[in-house]
């Protein structure tokens, strides 16, 4: 039963091009991101207004720069800089992270919502148009509707995200390749926070959309509530442990390292414990929310009647 009903959903997926828009979407991300991030470095260095040789152009810029994965750190500096060092922060060698994070932020984010949009007739739509009465009635269980799910759809989330920074990594090694020497432990392991994190969202969207019936309301939701709460948990130093601390590590990873413009943003080493943890916390939780889902539902009364009453 197991089997067949995972086989149902991938029908669902892959029918009416929804698997193709998905691919699309990520290869798309995968893309422009060191494409943009190229052509805009570009626009920049071509601007000849400044004269990185004179000297009395120089400017000063006071910031403060603080850790998100270490909120004591506090320290507000002076950097002065002439115009040929503020060119210099876009040369290739600091654009080049940057297009794997802005990839990273695609991924998601705007990748998330392609996602959500493509699925909402298997995340709430069934129970809405009430198709799955007669399945249920004939002996399917909510656990075994319940279970393929929660095992295809997050997990075709996390393959597509994981090979979306793959690809991006190499099409930013392909653009920038004579400044840019790409780390493969680390692309990996950045893939794998997007891959670990947008499984979460989905799995919290389908448990939302199953548990309400309202994929709609699940998707924006989750769409906007996913970037305020990251904004919350980092504003009140809750940075540890749980899943929208990836994003912040995955930015830590992707900026160390000894190039201008990490001097510039500083973020911190990449925390290790707070990396694995934070992934271990992420599949607990996804774990909770199929038992969830599947309590909810079980608790629901079934209502096979139809939108009018029949007079006989």
């Amino acid at each position: 039963m197991l089997k067949t009903g995972i086989k149902k959903e991938l029908m669902f997926f892959t029918r009416s091009f929804k698997m193709g828009g998905v691919i699309i979407a990520a290869i798309a991300f995968a893309i422009a991101s060191p494409l943009l991030m190229k052509l805009s470095g570009m626009m920049i260095n071509s601007l000849d207004n400044l004269n990185a040789s004179d000297i009395e152009n120089g400017v000063s810029i006071n910031m403060t720069l603080e850790s998100p994965s270490a909120k004591e750190f506090k320290e507000e500096k002076t950097v002065s800089m002439n115009p040929g060092d503020l060119m210099s922060v876009f040369g290739d060698e600091n654009l080049a992270p940057l297009s794997i994070l802005s990839a990273f932020g695609d991924t998601t984010s705007t990748f998330l919502l392609v996602f959500m949009i493509v699925t909402m007739s298997s995340a709430g739509g069934e129970l809405k148009k009430r198709s799955m009465i007669i399945p249920q009635n004939a002996g399917l269980s909510t656990k075994l509707y319940v279970l393929p799910k929660f095992l295809v759809y997050p997990a075709a989330a996390a393959l597509f995200s994981f090979l979306g920074i793959i690809s991006a990594g190499m099409v930013t090694k392909l653009v920038f390749f004579s400044t840019f020497d790409l780390d493969i432990m680390k692309l990996l392991l950045i893939a794998l926070i997007a891959a670990v994190y947008d499984a979460f969202m989905i799995t919290l969207y389908f448990t939302l959309g199953l548990c309400t019936a309202r994929a709609g309301i699940a998707t924006i939701i989750l769409y906007g509530g996913g970037a305020i709460l990251s904004l919350l948990f980092t504003s009140f130093g809750a940075d540890k442990f749980h899943p929208f601390a990836l994003k912040n590590e995955a930015q830590n990873i992707l900026m160390s390292g000894g190039s201008d413009i990490n001097n510039i943003m500083t973020s911190g080493e990449a925390d290790m414990v707070n990396i694995w943890g934070s992934i271990g916390v992420s599949l607990l939780i996804m774990i909770l929310c199929y038992f969830i889902t599947v309590f909810v539902i079980s608790a629901k009364r079934v209502d096979n009647r139809g939108g009018e009453e029949i007079n006989l």
